[in-house]
């Protein structure tokens, strides 16, 4: 009797309002408040939107849109700038890896968020791991494709972090060696490739040689090809040699002395400075083939990036390149 009588009581406490509270209660359901957190997206409130897809996931976790709103919510972090939660969203997807769902798309997404947190070799990783899990090979394909572009981008900065146990030009070749017959054609790889197998023929500097030609002031300068300051420290360093000989030969020793210990540091900075023009240089022409390639390839093809694009059921991944 009591239980009855206390489930009337609760059952006109859900329907009569409460002084206190408000009469038009709103009932959220999971297609409201799965458009919420889309809506918010669509209107670049990403930390409020993956705040949203986050509270979808706890109130309705049997939901079908689960899955693509744990995607979502690192989508939106990344866009938000909180990366580390973009990541740990995303990693978290790509760790329950299946081809059928969207753990392919959270692994091409989580290699952009360490780019963005200026982690080249993770994001190779990130990809590399991918085309290892995946037995697609459209997924292969574009994992390859953008792992090329990547090393090629990052190549001195994944070398001097050594990120990369092998040089990363050739590594990028590999990759793009590694598309299919399909890809290719594709992604038009035929003239990068051409490119490409060209590129131990650049023009470049041996150090050594840059070194063992300073011992004369400027001539390591002058090998590398940079003319002024070939001038400027010949000019410099015989100058100074010149002052020190005419201090000694007029027996003030204490003068030559001190210009000789100055002279002694423009000098080893003659030797130093020509062998590191050697590598500045070597490092521009590949910079400069690099940065050729990348514009032939705008020019010629269109650019390429993988970003998500609102679709009326959900996201889908739109396939473009920026470089």
């Amino acid at each position: 009797m009591n239980r009855a009588l206390g489930g009337i009581l609760l059952g006109l406490l859900l329907v009569v309002p409460v002084n206190g509270f408000p009469a038009d209660v709103v009932i959220v359901d999971a297609q409201r408040q799965y458009q919420l957190a889309q809506t918010l997206f669509e209107e670049k409130e990403f930390s409020a939107a993956a705040h949203e897809y986050i509270r979808f996931v706890h109130l309705f976790p049997r939901h079908e849109r689960v899955a693509m709103a744990r995607y979502n919510t690192g989508v939106a972090f990344f866009y938000a700038g909180q990366l580390e939660d973009a990541r740990r969203h995303l990693q978290r997807m790509a760790a329950r890896f299946s081809d059928a769902g969207l753990a392919t798309d959270a692994m091409f997404k989580l290699s952009e968020v360490h780019m963005a947190m200026d982690n080249p070799g993770l994001a190779v990783s990130v990809l590399r791991n991918l085309i290892t899990l995946s037995r697609n090979g459209e997924v292969r394909d574009r994992a390859c494709f953008i792992i090329g572009w990547l090393l090629l981008d990052n190549a001195d900065d994944l070398k001097s972090r050594s990120d990369y146990a092998v040089y990363p030009v050739r590594e990028a070749k590999k990759y793009f060696s590694m598309i299919s017959p399909e890809g290719e054609k594709k992604y038009r790889m035929a003239d990068t490739m051409t490119s490409l197998n060209t590129i131990d023929q650049l023009k470049q500097k041996r150090p050594a040689v840059a070194g063992g030609l300073s011992l004369i002031p400027g001539g390591g300068f002058f090998y590398c090809e940079r003319y002024r300051d070939a001038l400027v420290s010949f000019l410099l360093n015989t100058s100074l040699m010149f002052a020190a000989y005419q201090s000694f030969e007029n027996d003030n020793e204490f003068l030559g002395g001190v210009i000789s210990f100055v002279e002694a540091g423009f000098y080893a900075g003659n030797v130093y400075g020509s062998v590191a023009s050697a590598h500045k240089f070597n490092k521009g022409q590949k910079k400069g083939f690099i940065d050729r390639l990348k514009q032939d390839y705008r020019v010629n093809h269109d650019a390429v990036s993988f970003q998500p694009g609102f679709v009326n059921n959900g996201v889908a991944l739109m396939f473009k390149y920026d470089f």
